[in-house]
């Protein structure tokens, strides 16, 4: 039962520190599957289900209030359940415990019952953060068909990978959940690869198309695909992320016609890229068990600038491009 509580603190995101008899097993677990939020997302959309039926709600207020009461007792019984099951061996910071549990669970609510106030799309920033979505969504999946060809390339490595663990029957159907629930960190890792920012996998560690400082890897069957030394030609796939700048800038120039507008609306998109990049990064990212795994993921603090900039490339290629050219030809002439 303590075991299932602490798998359900780590499906939230909460923070752990592991103190066992073991040293190589010690430290700091931040690194979580980002796939495991969806257990979280089905359980809180199913209980606003059952409380509609219950008691009813006519209007959106009403609603809302049953998301909050229904997300301040979730996660007041869940950090009663974390004094529990938490004891020496196995820590997490009670302050943070209940903060985590009620952002995953409101927000969960809210996505899950479209409780988002809705609203026409006015202003540039709302256009922005809608395309800065969708953009994040098509670069994510991207990567993650780039990440699925380099699995089937270096197939025979993640097969000695998993040959290394032998979890027997009922341990590798475990581990094969958990490794399809961090599939998502992964495609997160590979577009922060393409990006030029990197992937880091334990302290002095550092993976780009250019440099590939790495020693060795833990035992995880994913790990797998990653590239055997330095790989140049993977920073043409940046030309995706340029690409998809250009055609920001194509809706942009397409809605505003005042230069003004235009210009919020550019500023906006690459400003929200950049949040949430900073976001999706950090969340993929942390510390694996053990102080030589410090930090394990994408360059968090990178890849939002790198990303930001391919993409600001891109708009200013389609934005300056045909005054350059024009300038050029009033010269020749």
């Amino acid at each position: 039962m303590r075991a299932a509580i602490w798998f359900f603190l780590i499906a939230h995101h909460v923070p752990l520190d592991l103190s066992l008899s073991n040293e190589t097993i010690s430290g700091r677990l931040t690194f979580f599957p980002i796939g495991a939020l969806i257990i979280p997302f089905l359980v809180i959309k199913n209980a606003l289900l059952r409380m509609s039926e219950r008691l009813g709600a006519s209007s959106a207020s009403q609603k809302r209030a049953q998301l909050l009461a229904l997300s301040f007792s979730y996660s007041l019984l869940g950090t009663l359940l974390s004094l529990l099951s938490l004891g020496s061996t196995v820590k997490a910071p009670l302050y943070v415990v209940f903060p985590i549990l009620f952002l995953v669970s409101a927000v969960s609510g809210y996505i899950s019952s479209n409780l988002l106030p809705e609203q026409g799309i006015e202003f540039p920033w709302q256009r922005a953060l809608k395309l800065a979505y969708l953009l994040l969504l098509a670069l994510v999946g991207f990567a993650g068909l780039v990440f699925s060809f380099s699995l089937i390339w270096n197939f025979n490595t993640v097969l000695d990978l998993t040959r290394v663990i032998e979890p027997g029957i009922f341990g590798g159907l475990a581990f094969l959940i958990i490794q399809i629930l961090y599939l998502p960190n992964f495609f997160i890792s590979t577009l922060s690869y393409i990006a030029g920012s990197g992937v880091v996998i334990g302290n002095g560690t550092w993976l780009n198309p250019f440099v590939h400082r790495l020693d060795e890897i833990p035992a995880i069957s994913l790990l797998g695909g990653l590239p055997i030394g330095a790989q140049p030609l993977f920073i043409l796939l940046a030309l995706v992320i340029v690409g998809l700048g250009t055609a920001a800038g194509k809706y942009g120039v397409s809605k505003y016609q005042d230069e003004v507008e235009l210009r919020r609306f550019i500023l906006a998109l690459l400003g929200i890229i950049a949040g949430l990049t900073l976001i999706i990064a950090r969340a993929s990212s942390g510390e694996l068990l053990s102080p030589n795994l410090e930090s394990v993921g994408p360059h968090w603090y990178l890849m939002p600038l790198a990303l930001s900039l391919e993409m600001g490339l891109g708009v200013a290629l389609f934005l300056y491009t045909p005054v350059a050219i024009s300038k050029l030809r009033n010269f020749r002439t």
